[in-house]
């Protein structure tokens, strides 16, 4: 694993975008700059920059940086003399130029199964606060749920003293099916309800936008975030944990509607295999997940009752402990479950032929005992040359990669709506 073959470079979205998202995206991407760099970067001019920073610092979305970086940086001066020889002129130490903290919040929630989890962070997406609110999620009703959804997030705003205008955009990271661009949640294993409108009660309770998508999607942002080398080309992340599914970024960034997700948990490997959570047999999640290992295990061993049949992070490392204890039906279980997660890799690798696939999740926190029985399982399923294009990468991830990611999300959109202007 980890092996990674060159990309096929795509054209960026830094040389899509305006002059000023341009500017942005850098920003995010390289934290704090000096202008000649933001010009080198954006491949604008160093008047243009000076031009754009002035006003972007006029309307208070950018600022100075700490002033203790500069040193490694030149000074924005240090041009090209006049006799175009190349010479450099010396200056003053460069000015660290920054997304301005200050110019709003953004708060990311997190609904899957028997758990609320909130995000507030600041417009340069540095976390400010996070909560996570137990509670029996099918039990919920549509009006029930968006009163909780809407309570969490106030109090998010009250316990980082955010005034209601400073809120910029809101993002609902949800485990199961959702229609990203209507803001509809369509199904879910967390919850009893379908066809439920998450967005207009959102928006019309704090009157910004609001985000949905996967949680994949959104644990696939926060991945390629964490390591650049992940955000060339195609990357395709399988997140295995209280479900299976699938987030696919291009270029470090959701696209072709791919803020829905995909559905590789319910691939069928075999159509009379265990009962899967969506209502059907033999899907690749009644194997890899969770709540099916736990599930399995308790038949032949005295484990205590899962919540909504969803174990808790405790009972799975209580069920990682009992099988490292060499138990040969809980070794069976994993290795069972390392086949699984084979045949979602050999399918992804087949169908998108990807430059990365990325295993993250905390169910990623078993590999060890799924190892043996995935690669002799992956070898046999998957083309020897298709494999080898394709760098696969381990990336064991806690819950929270989920509001992360949406915070990343939801910023990119609130950027595009502070970025649309005539330059």
């Amino acid at each position: 694993m980890d092996e990674q073959p060159e990309p096929t470079r795509r054209t960026s979205s830094v040389a899509r975008g305006s002059n000023r998202g341009r500017l942005v995206e850098v920003l995010r991407r390289q934290g704090p700059l000096p202008r000649v760099e933001l010009a080198r970067s954006t491949g604008l001019s160093f008047p243009a920059i000076s031009a754009i920073t002035s006003k972007m610092m006029a309307e208070e979305l950018l600022c100075e940086a700490e002033a203790g970086a500069a040193a490694t940086w030149p000074d924005d001066s240090d041009e090209e003399d006049a006799d175009g020889l190349g010479g450099r002129r010396r200056g003053r130490p460069a000015v660290l130029l920054n997304l301005n903290p200050e110019f709003g919040r953004i708060i990311a929630v997190s609904v899957r199964m028997n758990l609320i989890e909130t995000l507030i962070a600041d417009f340069s997406g540095a976390g400010l606060a996070q909560a996570r609110f137990a509670l029996a999620t099918r039990a919920l009703d549509a009006d029930t749920l968006c009163d909780l959804v809407i309570a969490q997030i106030d109090a998010m705003l009250d316990a980082t003293s955010t005034p209601r205008h400073r809120l910029l955009g809101i993002g609902i990271a949800l485990q199961g099916i959702v229609n990203a661009e209507t803001g509809r949640h369509l199904w879910s294993p967390a919850l009893s309800i379908t066809e439920v409108d998450l967005a207009r009660p959102l928006r019309q309770a704090f009157g910004v936008e609001v985000v949905m998508a996967n949680d994949a999607v959104a644990v696939a942002l926060a991945v390629v975030a964490s390591d650049p080398a992940l955000a060339q080309g195609l990357s395709a992340t399988i997140m295995v944990g209280h479900g299976v599914g699938m987030g696919i970024v291009v270029d470090g960034e959701a696209r072709w509607g791919a803020d829905a997700g995909c559905e590789i948990g319910h691939v069928k490997l075999a159509p009379n295999g265990p009962q899967c959570r969506c209502g059907q047999r033999g899907c690749i999640e009644a194997y890899l997940a969770d709540y099916a290992l736990y599930r399995d295990a308790r038949a032949f061993l005295d484990l205590p009752p899962a919540v909504s049949q969803q174990p808790s992070e405790a009972q799975m490392a209580l069920l990682r402990e009992r099988a490292l204890g060499g138990d040969p039906r809980l070794e069976h279980l994993f290795q069972q479950a390392g086949r699984a997660l084979a045949e979602a890799v050999a399918v992804t690798i087949s169908v998108l032929r990807p430059h990365h696939v990325i295993l993250a999740g905390p169910g990623l926190q078993a590999f060890d005992m799924m190892r043996r029985a995935y690669e002799e399982r992956l070898d046999q399923a998957v083309l020897p040359w298709l494999l080898k294009s394709t760098a696969i990468h381990l990336r064991p991830s806690e819950s929270a990669a989920i509001v992360d990611g949406m915070m990343r999300r939801t910023l990119r959109v609130v950027d595009r709506s502070h970025m649309e202007t005539t330059e």
